[in-house]
């Protein structure tokens, strides 16, 4: 007796559920795998999940097979079937049928190759699939490795070394160079964010013998209600040693 994986309709049962295989007046054994792709065939591919899931867990509470097992089962019968509608003659007038059948079991042969995690597929599928994401990831460390040695050009041996104590007087300075204007009118630089500054300051500049932290740095640049931080570190009058002013 032919046992089956996927879970049949009851006969005469006209509330069945919308995945149950068969028909109401009842249900071949001996051709589940017709009424399961028939059915198969009216879904969108968002269900393919759902409806996969559905008869395994039917498989795995009446014991009938593993997760694998079951896998299996779906991946040989989608890949038998696709190569029997291959064999059709194109000129057939159930052609067009069998190209819309084709196209979404091959849909369906896509969901299956992502969630086969035992490779049960055939070696030469599984070892291709491997192959091709190792070139992807050989590509991907090449891009990552010439990304990093033009990073490294901007790297320096020494950072330059703010004096004790005059962090703020240096943030001053920096803030009044981003308020200079040009006799155009228009800025001197041009940012529309204070993060390049801020970044500026931790990787170029140490204060003393030590790094100067990102966290350190983006309190000088905070955003301002009037002429008041609304949070972060104020610089005092005595911290501002210098004025720059344009040449006359």
């Amino acid at each position: 007796m032919k046992i089956s994986y996927f879970k049949p309709r009851k006969p005469f049962d006209f509330s069945a559920h919308t995945y149950d295989i068969g028909v109401p007046i009842g249900f071949w054994k001996d051709h589940d795998d017709n009424h399961f792709l028939l059915k198969l065939y009216k879904l969108d591919e968002q269900l393919f999940a759902e409806y996969y899931k559905y008869h395994l867990s039917y498989t795995l509470e009446n014991n009938i097979g593993s997760e694998e097992d079951f896998f299996q089962q779906v991946w040989q019968l989608v890949k038998s079937r696709i190569k029997h509608y291959e064999k059709q003659s194109p000129f057939s007038r159930n052609h067009a049928t069998h190209v819309q059948s084709i196209a979404k079991l091959q849909q369906f042969q896509k969901y299956l190759n992502g969630i086969d995690q035992w490779n049960a597929r055939p070696s030469q599928i599984v070892i291709a699939e491997k192959e091709e994401i190792i070139q992807q990831q050989k590509i991907e460390i090449e891009k990552l490795q010439k990304r990093l040695a033009e990073l490294n050009e901007y790297e320096v041996a020494q950072k330059i070394r703010i004096e004790d104590d005059y962090l703020p007087t240096v943030i001053d300075l920096i803030k009044q160079m981003r308020e200079l204007e040009l006799p155009s009118g228009r800025k001197l630089l041009r940012s529309d964010h204070k993060n390049p500054y801020q970044k500026m300051v931790s990787k170029y500049f140490s204060h003393g013998e030590k790094d100067i932290p990102i966290e350190t740095s983006r309190n000088y640049f905070v955003e301002k209600k009037g002429d008041v931080p609304a949070k972060g570190t104020i610089i005092q009058p005595e911290q501002q040693l210098f004025k720059i002013i344009p040449k006359k």
